[in-house]
């Protein structure tokens, strides 16, 4: 019993003087609880929040990243572990390589989802970058992943709460960058989190879940609130049904594959955008949801996640939206690039999107929807 005690204080020794850490810290619950365990478990920390709101609080009328409210959380949290706490500035730096390509997106009638490109670039890159300033040698979040290291390969599995799996906004993490970050929180479920977090006694167990954005205007969508920031010019254009003009829009970027609500339109049913023409401005409006069906899209700027290209044609499972159910597919190389055809059509395959493929439980990488296509062509 000596020899293990001896043994397991000399591992713990290790541990205490290993590792200081930068904490993610944003406010919310989740973030919280990750920097309490990872504290429990013997690393320094240093609490560090991102700050990406413009210089002119007028600009655009948005609330940005963290509220009074999460100010106060962030504060009781630092006293609470008795941690360094930092205000980071990213905003000129978030501007330029997320909201600007955004915005270019959503002016070409494309449907971006920016938290894919903010994770690797200001999130885990910027953040890894202070850390290693700092003399910290990893970062750690409240993301709910999983991370594993085998046979050399940091690799990214899905978080055991299926309801709050985020993986599928980290599937262009670099192996540097997975090698250095913990996810405290992949192993468990919500319901834990935040009875864990009342046990610590923090403020924000209670707390309501963020919406993965990291500003918002209420009762405005993310397109025009990017279009007004960067005083966009707009594409207008006409609505199309069965060929006829039922009506004209004011900008294209008001609108998504599959979308029904705000069409302003009277077709005598439900009506749906089919496909957005870039160049003339035209939107194909259908009334039978099925026409919004597709099996084949070509998949472009893809990272996988250890690296190495898998061996193609591969079959996998792919979730082409955030909150859809993963379906199988098959991974193959074509003339026309990267394609993936899925065994049963999906809705409203959305170009900009990003597809995100797995083996079961372990994530492959993806890439961003470049177009819909007939499978074969």
């Amino acid at each position: 019993m000596r020899t293990n005690w001896y043994y397991n204080e000399f591992i713990w020794i290790i541990v205490m003087i290993k590792k200081k850490l930068i904490a993610a810290i944003s406010g919310g619950v989740d973030s919280a609880v990750a920097a309490a365990i990872c504290q429990q478990r013997g690393y320094e920390l240093i609490g560090v929040t991102l700050e990406l709101k413009h210089p002119d609080p007028a600009v655009a009328g948005f609330q940005a990243c963290t509220t009074d409210s999460d100010r106060e959380s962030i504060a009781q949290l630092a006293d609470r572990l008795n941690i360094k706490h930092y205000y980071l500035n990213l905003y000129p730096e978030f501007e330029k390589t997320v909201l600007r390509p955004a915005w270019d997106e959503y002016r070409r009638g494309r449907t971006p989802n920016p938290c894919t490109f903010c994770n690797p670039v200001i999130k885990f890159g910027q953040l890894l970058r202070f850390a290693a300033e700092q003399g910290a040698e990893g970062l750690v979040t409240g993301h709910y992943a999983r991370i594993v290291h085998n046979g050399g390969i940091y690799e990214i599995r899905r978080g055991c709460d299926p309801v709050k799996d985020q993986s599928y906004f980290l599937y262009r993490l670099s192996q540097e960058q997975l090698s250095q970050t913990l996810f405290p929180l992949g192993e468990m479920q919500k319901s834990e989190v935040r009875k864990l977090a009342g046990e610590l006694g923090l403020k924000n167990s209670e707390k309501k879940d963020s919406q993965d954005a990291c500003f918002a205007v209420p009762g405005e969508v993310f397109a025009e609130t990017l279009r007004r920031l960067f005083d966009g010019g707009s594409r207008p254009g006409e609505l199309l049904y069965n060929g006829k003009t039922v009506g004209k829009h004011d900008g294209l970027h008001q609108f998504t594959i599959g979308q029904r609500k705000g069409l302003k339109v009277a077709l005598g049913k439900p009506g749906y955008v089919q496909s957005i023409d870039p160049d003339s401005g035209k939107i194909i409006l259908v009334t039978d949801s099925s026409e919004l069906l597709a099996a084949a899209f070509i998949l472009t700027d893809v990272c996988w996640q250890s690296g190495k290209t898998p061996e193609l044609p591969h079959r996998c499972r792919v979730q082409v939206r955030y909150r859809s159910q993963p379906q199988d597919g098959v991974v193959r190389e074509t003339e026309s690039g990267l394609e993936i055809v899925l065994d049963n059509p999906a809705r409203a395959l959305t170009p900009g999107q990003a597809a995100v493929c797995y083996d079961d439980d372990l994530l492959l990488g993806g890439g961003i929807i470049e177009r819909i296509c007939q499978a074969g062509r």
